[in-house]
């Protein structure tokens, strides 16, 4: 045989089983293509657990990948799906974007809900705070006799103020489904006989921070009709923090949210909110994210005097507008974390030791690209956790290392 045949034939028998291999049968869709039902069901992984790592999770590029005949839940608490009439079914891949229930066909987009699901919040009997002063509220879905838990939150209900709550951000936020319409806030029956939707009308505002501060003038004056200068419904974990647009829904429950002026809300806290979910993106990292309040600030009254803010003062007190919005972002399994601190009052020229609870080391933080002196955007800083738990008790103890740098 000749040299050149024998050469040839080895590579031959080299490179045979080594042919690249053929497409694995199975489903994809991608959570931004045409093929998303909606109204969106939840996608629940059976037998998973009850909260965010039990529902199904699109990968970095934003695509749900489903071996052939893998199973998923699709769920529509409160109402059913269109094609079936049952509040939750299990589907089953057949191929491309084709699923199968009880035998029958659908393409994925036709398993639609008739309504959006809607989120719930359930008091769980547990207590937290510093002195263990509060309760515990977890916020997201009943499904079936199941609670599917997205948010754990720190609740006063004396003062109906949200200490803090807490929610875990995926690794694969690169993939994230965008562009789900904002649907309506929910009181979920934790606020008395208190509007809830009222109190955050511009025209309520200025009526009640002008009552506190003794005058109607002050009122208008504080509080605009036609700017950024007003209390928005500030969310604590934000409506973008989950990967999957039916989960945000659970983010619009008023226990997620506190006064926050607009202009902070809309500029610097929404950069910092950013910059934490490129961060999770870039890194292809898990965070525990903490969001809380703490004191209330204060504007001058008729008399000059500083006069503590709520979003509610009929008689009684109640909703107080925070001095200070905080952000705990934590890898657990490295036990790094950074906490980011905002003063809520753009009336505040020079802020004082009040409002700046821990040392400023955002010089070491080489991610985050916030406008932090910017007294309209919203005086900004990042302290090291263990400094910042020092003045704020009620923060969450968590077991931190070094910083998240």
């Amino acid at each position: 045989m000749a040299p050149q045949t024998t050469l040839l034939l080895a590579l031959l028998l080299a490179t045979a089983g080594h042919a690249s291999p053929l497409p694995r049968a199975g489903c994809s869709v991608d959570v931004n293509g045409s093929k998303m039902p909606d109204p969106q069901p939840l996608l629940l992984k059976p037998g998973g657990s009850k909260d965010v790592h039990g529902f199904v999770t699109p990968d970095s590029s934003g695509v749900i990948s489903l071996g052939q005949n893998e199973q998923i839940i699709v769920a529509c608490p409160d109402n059913s799906l269109q094609v079936t009439g049952q509040s939750q079914a299990t589907a089953s891949c057949v191929s491309g974007s084709t699923f199968s229930i009880n035998g029958q066909s659908y393409d994925f987009a036709d398993l639609r809900c008739r309504s959006q699901p809607k989120p719930s919040g359930v008091k769980t009997g547990g207590s937290c705070g510093g002195s263990g002063q509060y309760q515990v509220v977890q916020l997201g879905f009943q499904v079936g006799s199941d609670f599917y838990t997205l948010i754990d939150a720190c609740f006063d209900d004396r003062s109906y103020n949200t200490v803090y709550d807490h929610f875990t951000m995926v690794a694969e936020m690169g993939g994230k489904q965008s562009g789900f319409d904002r649907p309506d806030w929910l009181d979920g029956g934790f606020y008395g006989n208190i509007d809830m939707d009222k109190q955050y009308k511009r025209a309520t505002q200025i009526q009640t921070v002008g009552a506190l501060l003794g005058s109607s003038e002050l009122g208008s004056k504080y509080i605009s009709e036609t700017n950024d200068y007003f209390l928005s419904k500030g969310h604590l974990t934000a409506k973008s923090d989950f990967i999957l647009g039916a989960q945000e829904y659970a983010t619009f429950l008023y226990v997620n949210a506190a006064p926050q002026w607009q202009t902070f809300n809309g500029a610097n806290w929404n950069t910092m909110e950013n910059n934490v979910r490129s961060y999770a993106a870039n890194n292809r990292v898990e965070l525990e994210i903490y969001t809380g309040t703490q004191g209330i600030t204060t504007l001058p009254n008729v008399n000059n005097v500083e006069t503590e803010l709520y979003l509610y003062a009929d008689g009684s007190k109640y909703i107080p507008v925070p001095k200070i919005f905080w952000k705990i972002v934590y890898n657990a399994n490295t036990k790094a974390a950074v906490v980011f601190v905002g003063v809520n009052n753009p009336y505040i020229a020079n802020p004082g030791s009040d409002y700046y609870v821990c040392t400023d080391i955002c010089s070491k933080i080489s991610w985050i690209s916030w406008k932090a002196t910017d007294q309209v955007k919203g005086y900004s800083y990042c302290c090291e956790y263990a400094d910042f738990k020092n003045s704020v008790a009620d923060a969450p103890s968590l077991s931190v290392n070094s910083l998240l740098t």
